[in-house]
C-alpha cells in the first residue's frame, strides 16, 4: 500500500498522511469486494450493500439504509431504482413519514444475499485474521473515533471561506 518510502517533495512522507492511507485502503477493499460480487452475477457494490443491510436486519427505512451504506442521496435513489427494476427489492410506503419508504428483499434479493454472504463473511474473517489480537481489539474503536473526528472542523483556529 505505501507509495514511496521516505520524504517526498515538500519535506514530508506521504505514507504518514492518515486520510491518504485510509483512501488507499478503502479503494483496495472496494476492488476486492467487487471481484467477489462479480463472481455471482451483475450486482454492483452499492447494490450489494443495500441488500446486505436489509437482509441483516440493520435497517429497512430508506434513510437508515442509505446512512448505513454510506451512499449519497443521488446514487442511493438510482441504486434502489435499479434494484427494484431488476427484481431484487420492493419499496413500500413508510406509514409514519411519506418522504421515506421501506425496503424489502424479494425472493431474488434473498437468494442473491444467500449466495454472496458466505463469501463476504469469509472475506471479513480473512481481513480480521491479518490483524494481531492487539490490533483486532482496537481497530473498531479507532475507526469509530476517526469517524467522529471526521464530522467536525472545530480544530481549525480560523474560519475562512477562501480557498
Amino acid at each position: 500500500m505505501p507509495t514511496k518510502k521516505g520524504p517526498v517533495k515538500g519535506g514530508f512522507d506521504i505514507d504518514l498522511l492518515l486520510p491518504f492511507q485510509i483512501t488507499q485502503l478503502s479503494t483496495r477493499l472496494a476492488a476486492q469486494a467487487r471481484r467477489i460480487i462479480a463472481r455471482h452475477g451483475h450486482l454492483t457494490l452499492p447494490q450489494w450493500r443495500i441488500i446486505r443491510i436489509v437482509a441483516a436486519g440493520v435497517a429497512r427505512n430508506s434513510t437508515a439504509v442509505r446512512k448505513s451504506t454510506g451512499i449519497d442521496k443521488g446514487q442511493f435513489s438510482k441504486t434502489v431504482n435499479a434494484l427494484v427494476a431488476q427484481g431484487y427489492i420492493l419499496t413500500l410506503p413508510n406509514e409514519g413519514d411519506q418522504r421515506q419508504f421501506e425496503i424489502a428483499l424479494t425472493a431474488k434479493g434473498q437468494a442473491a444475499h444467500d449466495r454472496l454472504a458466505p463469501e463476504l463473511d469469509a472475506r471479513q474473517r480473512h481481513l480480521m485474521a491479518a490483524l494481531t489480537p492487539e490490533q483486532r481489539a482496537v481497530i473498531f474503536p479507532a475507526i469509530h473515533a476517526l469517524a467522529e473526528a471526521a464530522d467536525t472542523i472545530d480544530f481549525l483556529e480560523t474560519s475562512s471561506t477562501e480557498d
